[in-house]
Parts: C-alpha cells; sequence; structure tokens
C-alpha cells in the first residue's frame, strides 16, 4: 500500500450538461452543485502532501469542461511537475478547449463512450453521438505529432453489451492509446436490471476465525488475484449471447490482446496512493465515498454516505492526509476483513455503509463494487 498521495483526482465541478443512465447524480441525497475556487487549487499544488504526486486527475462526479477556468488548472499542474489527465462526456470538447488543453500542456484526455451508433442517446442522454464523434475527429487531428495520449471508458450494462462488442474497433479507428470499461453500479430501482456483474461468476462466502472470532470472508475463486472481469455464469451466456460466435468476442472485452481483469478484496484507490478533492474543499479517500447517493446491489437499496477527512479550504493537505482517522481508514481498507455485502443476500445492515455484521467501523467498503474491481476508473 503507497503511503504517499501518487494521483491526485480533482472534481473542478459537480455540476454536468448532461443526465446519464448510470451517473450517481441521479440518486444524489442533500448534495449540492458548484465549482472549485481556482485560487485554492493553485495553493494546493505547493503544499506538502503533493510531493511525490505524479499525476493529477481531473474527474470526479461533474463535467470538467463546464468549468470556465480547467485549462488554466491544467498548466498550473504541469507547471508544478505533474502530469495531467482529465475525463470528459466530448460534449464541450471543441476546437477552442482542444486547442487550449493541447497548450496548457495535458498529457491524456479519456472520453467516456457508454454506446455506439444508434442508441448513444438513449444512455448518454443529451448527448448527441455525431457531435462526440465529431469531437474527436477533431481531437486526433490537433493531437497529431504530440505525446497527448486518448483514452476511452465505457459502462457496461444490459442495454449496450451487444453493441459494445464493436467498441474495440471503434477505439483503435480513433487510434485510442487506452480502453477503460467497468461495470454498471445501478442508483435506481428500475435500472437493477442492468447491471451485469451478479450474472457473472463472482465468489463463494465463508465463515473463517481470527483473533476477533467468528467472522465472513469472500473466497477467491482461484489461487490468482486477477479474475476476468466479464466472465459471465454458464447459466447467463446464452441469455446475454444467444449465437457462439458473439459470446466468444464479448466475454472478456480484450484490448489489444490483455482481457479486462478485476481484483477482489483490493481498493485500487488506497493501494495505489489516489487521493479526492471534492469541489468544496472535501477531500474522500475514493470515487465511491465522494458524494452521498443511493445505490442498489440487486433490489437492496443501500446508501453510501459521503465520507470527508477534512477540507482544503480550513486546513492543509498535509495534515488531512496524516492524520490518525485518514490513515487509521486506509489500514481498514488495507487489510479488507469487512463482511461481504455485495454477496450475502442482504441484511438490515446493508441498508447503508456505516456497521456490518464483522464489526467494521464506519465507512464499510463489503458492498463497494470498487472493492471487488467490477467498478473501474481511469
Amino acid at each position: 500500500m503507497e503511503d504517499h498521495i501518487r494521483k491526485l483526482y480533482i472534481e473542478v465541478t459537480s455540476r454536468c450538461n448532461l443526465q446519464c443512465k448510470m451517473c450517481f447524480r441521479r440518486s444524489w441525497v442533500g448534495e449540492r452543485f458548484g465549482d472549485l475556487d481556482p485560487g485554492v487549487f493553485e495553493r494546493l499544488l505547493d503544499n506538502a502532501a503533493l510531493q511525490k504526486t505524479e499525476t493529477v486527475f481531473f474527474g470526479g462526479m461533474g463535467e470538467p469542461l463546464v468549468h470556465p477556468k480547467l485549462a488554466e488548472m491544467v498548466a498550473l499542474a504541469v507547471k508544478h511537475g505533474r502530469k495531467v489527465e482529465l475525463i470528459t462526456n466530448g460534449t464541450l470538447l471543441e476546437k477552442g478547449r482542444i486547442k487550449d488543453l493541447l497548450k496548457a500542456g495535458i498529457s491524456r484526455i479519456w472520453v467516456s463512450i457508454d454506446e455506439i451508433y444508434e442508441n448513444y442517446d438513449k444512455i448518454q442522454i443529451g448527448s448527441d453521438f455525431d457531435l462526440v464523434r465529431g469531437n474527436l475527429e477533431l481531437l486526433n487531428t490537433l493531437r497529431r505529432g504530440t505525446d497527448v495520449r486518448l483514452g476511452m471508458t465505457a459502462v457496461v450494462m444490459r442495454d449496450n453489451i451487444a453493441s459494445l462488442r464493436r467498441i474495440r474497433d471503434f477505439a483503435e479507428y480513433f487510434q485510442a492509446d487506452d480502453l477503460n470499461l467497468s461495470h454498471m453500479i445501478p442508483n435506481r430501482r428500475e435500472d437493477t436490471s442492468q447491471a451485469l456483474w451478479p450474472m457473472c461468476d463472482v465468489a463463494a462466502i465463508k465463515e473463517v476465525t481470527d483473533r476477533m472470532g467468528p467472522v465472513w470472508r469472500v473466497e477467491k475463486l482461484d489461487e490468482s488475484r486477477d479474475i476476468p472481469m466479464f466472465k459471465f455464469s454458464e447459466r447467463y451466456k446464452k441469455e446475454l449471447f444467444p449465437d457462439e460466435e458473439s459470446l466468444l468476442e464479448a466475454e472478456l472485452f480484450s484490448w489489444k490482446g490483455k482481457p479486462a481483469m478485476r481484483r477482489m478484496n483490493c481498493c485500487r484507490f488506497i493501494e495505489e496512493g489516489h487521493c479526492f478533492v471534492r469541489w468544496d474543499g472535501d477531500v474522500s479517500p475514493c470515487m465511491g465515498l465522494l458524494h452521498t447517493a443511493d445505490t442498489y446491489l440487486g433490489d437492496h437499496k443501500r446508501r453510501i454516505w459521503h465520507q470527508s477527512f477534512g477540507n482544503i479550504y480550513h486546513q492543509s493537505l498535509e495534515e488531512i492526509w496524516n492524520s490518525e482517522e485518514y490513515r487509521s481508514f486506509r489500514d481498514r481498507v488495507h487489510e479488507f476483513n469487512y463482511a461481504p455485502c455485495l454477496f450475502c443476500g442482504g441484511c438490515e445492515l446493508l441498508n447503508e455503509n456505516k456497521a456490518d455484521c464483522n464489526g467494521s467501523l464506519a465507512p464499510t467498503c463489503g458492498g463497494c463494487l470498487w472493492g471487488q474491481g467490477f467498478a473501474v476508473c481511469p
């Protein structure tokens, strides 16, 4: 586990110009909308906690390009010697903004492509496929001859799994350097049938005894920590892929010869030294705890409460990162001795992330799709 901040996620805004089908913003509880103060961001970059930070990533639950000072903040981070990435839905990636980002020194731009062609606007609601495709072509023209990388990311669900079999060809056509795939986390009851992770070979649950007595653990499927992310159980294969040819192509969603893989009982955000700063200055450990929202595990509604370990408007990031509370949380997540809420079927403790039957301290992570490798962020 990293003890230093290697990657700093900055949610420059919680605002967005779209209403995508799988976005957490559709089920926020008591959340506000706003932008990060560029002056506060500039002061943040000089903090001692960022001495070993390699990457600043502009992303969160909002659309970064909505922020009017984004290019200036990119330039500031580059000036401080950081690689800079951002993720966008692509609708605002017009010529002037692309030129500003390239001039600022952006290293990589990720574009969300959650559907291809005819059903695009049914998932990325408020968007337009032809617009985004045109912006991608323009980006490719302008980044030609530079070291700027293009990444594409998609959330795979029942409605788009068939068409996303073509996403590799689409990404290759635009000379994408990276492809990130993730399972959907339903945030409304009517979307629970869209989740594909319950159809995958997940894990067995067993009771074990440790120094605290009997507890529940998720047993790995094999000796390796890496498991194919889209390895569907036999009972669902025919339902999802009625013809054998499409099944062979779609099962692993490989990219450049490498299948999409996941890790169980492991939080990438904690293990790799990631830290999130929300638009209002709150410091959170991961994407899942960035905002309070309702999610669904099967038909069971689960409220995920926002977790902040401090606020950069009132404290230094170094003070927050090195606080006993934050350190203890990172140690707990590294051990990952949480009850397997994601797989066990549910009890009243599943209603929120404040407690589990192993006696874990809040916030508990046993019901986290990121922690089981089904949800993956760039």
